[in-house]
């Protein structure tokens, strides 16, 4: 009997993931690509000292002519909104994200904003599988 109800549970969620997995693939397609979408990172400026800026700060300026950049404000009067998304292939959306958050940094404080240091980083194997965590979410911002 007991085998039978585990048999019984593992298919189920197995049909579950199956059909959910399959409204994923449905709604990427109607969305469209990720690269379709603009990045974006808000700022605690307003809008004139943004837009009215000398230059880029140098990570976007660095990337001007491959990356299509827009400004508006921020929703309820709270800063400017720096929106970014690759023209073609030259510019990875790993590369503009790193980009704008050290531009939002740049702009905020004058400074690009480094982490403290992690304490719990040791070099044992749960240190090296923390800072692999790390690493591998300062590219797209999740894991």
């Amino acid at each position: 009997m007991n085998g039978r109800l585990t048999t019984l549970a593992l298919t189920g969620a197995g049909a579950a993931a199956a059909l959910a997995g399959r409204a994923v693939a449905r709604r990427r397609a109607a969305h469209g690509t990720r690269s379709d979408h603009w990045l974006a990172v808000t700022v605690a400026r307003p809008l004139e000292e943004v837009e009215g800026a000398q230059a880029l700060p140098e990570p976007l300026e660095r990337l001007s002519g491959q990356v299509d950049l827009r400004f508006r404000a921020a929703p309820g009067d709270r800063g400017t909104e720096v929106l970014g998304r690759p023209r073609g292939d030259a510019v990875s959306r790993e590369d503009l994200r790193v980009a704008l958050r050290k531009a939002k940094s740049l702009l905020e404080t004058g400074t690009v904003v480094q982490p403290d240091a992690r304490p719990s980083t040791h070099p044992g194997p749960a240190g090296k599988v923390l800072q692999f965590v790390v690493r591998k979410s300062k590219g797209e911002g999740r894991l």
